[in-house]
């Protein structure tokens, strides 16, 4: 069955934009992450109590973790992207882009326990990033059955 070129509402122009703005904020998380020192990092990231302790934490990152979570960042950003010009491969780019946020989350919550060192809340914004990444999935996967991605 061949997909009809369709004109998208206006909500998905909004809700494209907003995962256009999620994606440069994800992004720009890595650059602050090479710019700032672990203490800087962790001060922006973490509450008083934990800024230590994440500090240490982030410092010994290592390089494969990092990588991981770039290529994560670097595809979602990509996806928003390609959505915004209508484009059919946004979808897998958004779903490599989970598939990397999920080793990213299994590496720093399983392997490295970081959760002894982040406060519920900082917890709460990785819960919100991957339901994000979940929610930028079914909708591109929506708008490409509708025949609007071409």
């Amino acid at each position: 069955m061949k997909a009809t070129n369709t004109e998208p509402p206006i909500s998905f122009w909004v809700v494209s934009i907003l995962l256009l703005l999620w994606g440069l904020a994800g992004a720009l998380i890595y650059v602050a992450y090479f710019i700032e020192t672990p203490d800087e990092f962790a001060r922006t990231a973490e509450t008083a109590v934990n800024r230590e302790a994440y500090a240490e934490y982030v410092a010994n990152i290592p390089f494969w973790a990092i990588a991981v979570g770039i290529c994560a960042a670097v595809t979602r950003l990509l996806g928003a992207i390609a959505l915004l010009f209508r484009r059919a491969w946004a979808l897998p780019l958004y779903v490599i882009s989970v598939a990397f946020f999920l080793v990213a989350l299994y590496r720093a919550f399983v392997l490295a326990n970081v959760a002894n060192v982040m406060s519920g809340g900082h917890i709460g914004i990785e819960l919100v990033f991957l339901a994000l990444s979940l929610f930028a999935i079914w909708f591109t996967h929506k708008h490409k059955t509708r025949g609007t991605l071409k």
